[in-house]
């Protein structure tokens, strides 16, 4: 029988799916453990990249008085994010500086050294983009296209009345300058008592407004459109008229207009009696007006008619030698914050626009739509008109006395004496306003029977007409056919031109002779002593007669024709050669 196992008895258990599952749990356990080792390691090392293994860097900013404010207070929210550069930790800090101050300091470096006085930026944040251009002639020195980072249209300021009466009778940049000009040209506009237009251009560290301004009048005058104004129109007679007759008007505001548009805003306001105070205006920015009213200035702003600047805000990055790629890469992201939509609401209550948007404004700043934009001219063209505001070509009354004698005829660069005179002469004229009185006589010997001297063109207003002509064509046409003569008779010809200035004299502007001559005189009849005599008993008291003196080349009567200038409260320049950028600018000064 068999025998069955009793109750006390084991059974035996397999170890191999023991075994099996203990692997199991142990493979688990493994991969778990590599993952958060993984992580670990993983989060460490982020850890590390935090701890700014390379130290602190600042990134120095340069903003604009008008917008430093508000990116002062992005560089702090910025810098409570505890941005990390290239294991830097960075620190945004904000310089504020008028941008004319600022642009001037990097032409002065070029990008090789920082001329300022304060902090050197690796971030430039100027009033325009006009600011940015002036770095024209070093390329390079911005890296890449600066970003805008908030708009302000160019507006003009005025007393309330003057806004209004403005704003009602549409009224263009073109018009400032007639306006300005007359002095009864603002009774018809609903404003008795008022006179003519005394609107302030001020040309010192900020006041980027006037010189967008000045854009725009060349524009509105030119018929420009939207631009770019291009060279030839900003050196046309009629946007220098133009621009010098806003300049001129500027200067003789009582007590002189202020050097900034802040300060023009300031006294604007303060007047008791707009109409008869000595400001009637300015241009500003629109945040600049939106600042002035929001702190109680009692002022009124017009969006004049035809296209209007705007100051862009660029965030221009710089490549200069002190900026290294950690600054570079941190100037960019501090640029891609300040575009976030987080900032706009903070520079719409500033004042500013975003996305052509504003803030709701108030009865002084209506934020009014902007219908064209005028685009920035090109550097050269904004230095060109800049230089008009600053130098305005006044009023005046000059006789050009021309040497045509045969030395003239002497070749200089590709062409005579005579010929390159003749071009620079031709091309002042054509700069030269409508209202000025100019004239043309040339001199060698025996031009009008006994006469050495020819009056060929009668000195008067260039806009006259004279012979079916306007006089500025009727120079055109003479300085284009002239030809050389024979001897010079430079004495006699200065005694009849100068006796002729003094009768002819016209009161509240310069009068003056200028001389351009590059041989001495060989008439011996009249002495260099007699001359002189002559010229002193020919000056009438109450009317000066100035008489200008431009030599080229060597010339023996020097001396005598210094004498002769400083006599009669003149200057003489001496040129080395006709063909040269020299003697250009000398005639532009002279009859300037």
């Amino acid at each position: 029988m068999g025998e069955h196992r009793g109750g006390q008895g084991a059974r035996g258990v397999s170890k191999g799916p023991i075994i099996a599952v203990v692997t199991v749990v142990v493979l688990v356990l493994a991969v778990l453990g590599w993952f958060q080792l993984r992580d670990r390691i993983s989060d460490q090392g982020t850890q590390a990249a935090q701890t700014c293994v390379e130290g602190n860097a600042v990134l120095d900013v340069t903003a604009d008085p008008d917008i430093s404010a508000q990116i002062s207070d992005f560089a702090d929210r910025y810098n409570k994010t505890a941005p990390v550069v290239r294991d830097h930790c960075m620190t945004v800090s904000v310089t504020a500086e008028p941008s004319a101050t600022t642009a001037a300091a990097l032409e002065a470096g070029g990008g090789a050294q920082w001329a300022g006085t304060g902090p050197a930026p690796a971030l430039w944040i100027p009033q325009s983009s006009r600011s940015v251009g002036v770095l024209v002639d070093h390329p390079g020195l911005v890296d890449g296209q600066p970003k805008s980072v908030a708009e302000s249209p160019v507006i003009l300021a005025a007393s309330p009345l003057l806004a209004q009466a403005l704003t009602i009778t549409p009224t263009g940049w073109q018009d400032l300058p007639r306006l300005q000009s007359d002095p009864n040209s603002l009774p018809p506009l609903g404003l008795p008592g008022w006179g003519g237009l005394r609107l302030a251009m001020p040309t010192g560290a900020g006041s980027d407004a006037t010189s967008l301004a000045a854009e725009a009048v060349a524009a509105g005058v030119s018929g420009a459109g939207t631009g770019p104004v291009t060279a030839q129109q900003a050196a046309s007679a009629p946007v220098t008229a133009a621009l010098s007759t806003l300049s001129l008007g500027s200067t003789a505001i009582a007590g002189g207009a202020p050097t900034t548009t802040a300060d023009t805003l300031k006294t604007l306001a303060a007047q008791p009696t707009p109409a008869t105070g000595p400001l009637h205006a300015v241009p500003s920015t629109e945040q600049q007006l939106y600042a002035a009213t929001s702190a109680g200035a009692a002022l009124g702003g017009v969006v004049l008619t035809g296209a209007t600047p705007v100051a862009d805000h660029p965030a221009a990055i710089l490549a200069a030698q002190w900026v290294d790629e950690t600054r570079s890469r941190a100037a960019a992201q501090f640029v891609d914050f300040l575009r976030q939509p987080e900032q706009a609401d903070t520079l719409r209550g500033a004042g500013f626009r975003v996305d052509g948007t504003g803030p709701a404004g108030s009865e002084a700043v209506r934020f009014a739509p902007i219908t064209s934009v005028l685009a920035p001219a090109p550097a050269d063209v904004t230095r060109a008109l800049t230089r008009v505001v600053q130098n305005p070509v006044a009023p005046r009354n000059s006789t050009v006395l021309l040497d045509i004698s045969g030395s003239m005829s002497d070749n200089e660069g590709n062409s005579t004496r005579l010929r390159n005179t003749a071009s620079a002469l031709t091309a002042q004229v054509g700069v030269t306003p409508d209202y000025s009185n100019l004239g043309l006589w040339v001199y060698s010997k025996g031009l009008d029977g006994a006469k050495a001297y020819k009056v060929t063109v009668p000195t008067g207003p260039l806009a006259e007409s004279i012979d079916g002509a306007t006089r500025r064509q009727a120079l055109d046409s003479t300085l284009n056919g002239l030809k050389p003569a024979t001897a010079t008779s430079t004495y006699a010809s200065v005694e009849a031109a100068y006796a002729a200035a003094v009768k002819g004299f016209v009161a509240g502007r310069p009068n003056s002779i200028l001389l351009i001559t590059d041989g001495p005189n060989d008439d011996t009849s009249i002495s260099s002593r007699q001359l002189l005599a002559s010229i002193k008993d020919s000056a009438v008291d109450g009317k000066p007669v100035r008489v200008d003196v431009i030599t080229i080349g060597e010339n023996s009567d020097s001396a005598t024709l210094r004498q002769l200038a400083d006599q009669t409260g003149g200057t003489l320049v001496g040129v080395p050669s006709s063909d040269g950028p020299e003697l250009s600018s000398a005639i532009g000064k002279l009859l300037a």
